[in-house]
């Protein structure tokens, strides 16, 4: 599983990104992939200006293809004009993230229920004289 963020500049309008969209999935079925999702970032501020251009759409694919063929895909992406620029990475699986606040309740749950067990004093004498008993 891989993921494909491109950036296109913000002087082509929304209406222009279906346009765009459909030859970068196109050129990944060509190859072979599959595209499972696609989301659009929205229209940012860029870092740094790119080639005099300050704002731009950000797009994300994620896709399955053969490793194999990578760079031929990098190769056709950097083909397709109105792409300023692209990432191919690939996909990690995400852990189950545990909150601190969650982590925090579960320690104070636990230490409850340590507390109200009852303790025989009779059966910690005992282990105690087991203890010091040489």
């Amino acid at each position: 599983m891989y993921e494909l963020l491109y950036l296109i500049p913000a002087p082509l309008t929304e209406k222009d990104l279906p346009n765009v969209s459909k030859k970068v999935k196109e050129t990944i079925e060509k190859l072979g992939g599959k595209i499972s999702k696609e989301e659009n970032l929205g229209n940012k501020k860029l870092s740094y200006p790119i080639k005099q251009i300050y704002r731009g759409f950000y797009l994300l694919l994620n896709f399955e293809i053969d490793p194999k063929k990578l760079k031929e895909l990098d190769q056709k992406l950097k083909l397709i004009p109105e792409i300023l620029r692209h990432l191919v990475t690939k996909a990690i699986k995400k852990k189950k993230v545990v909150r601190l606040s969650q982590k925090k309740q579960e320690e104070k749950t636990l230490k409850s229920e340590k507390s109200t067990k009852k303790i025989d004093i009779k059966k910690l004498g005992e282990k105690i004289d087991d203890l010091f008993e040489i």
